[in-house]
């Protein structure tokens, strides 16, 4: 949001409150093709903002994600070694030997 005041060269004090308060400022003391300028460049800052707005959502999905699947891996180490201490493994070990395998897999192709 742009906000300020400005004294103009004629000694005008103006306040100005938003990005077309400045347009209009600009197109009333310098010009028309002037303030096309200026509105083109509230544009390129808007969408700018908006992008890094949205390129920062995105970021902190990805970081959601990733302490989601480290929470997940809390377990693993104590379940890998209950299995690795059996002399046989029944099918729920290999189930679970699988999903951990998976998980891991998941976890390779986040980073």
């Amino acid at each position: 949001m742009i906000t300020g005041k400005i004294f103009t060269d004629d000694g005008e004090l103006v306040f100005v409150q938003s990005s077309e308060d400045l347009v209009q400022l600009v197109k009333r003391k310098i010009g028309f093709e002037a303030a096309q300028l200026v509105q083109e460049l509230v544009g390129i800052a808007k969408r700018e903002a908006e992008r890094h707005d949205s390129d920062l959502s995105s970021y902190e999905r990805e970081l959601d994600e990733l302490h989601a699947a480290i929470r997940g891996l809390d377990r693993m180490p104590q379940t890998l070694n209950a299995i690795s201490n059996k002399q046989r493994l029944n099918s729920a070990d290999k189930w679970e030997l699988r999903r951990l395998a998976e998980m891991i897999r998941g976890l390779l192709g986040l980073a």
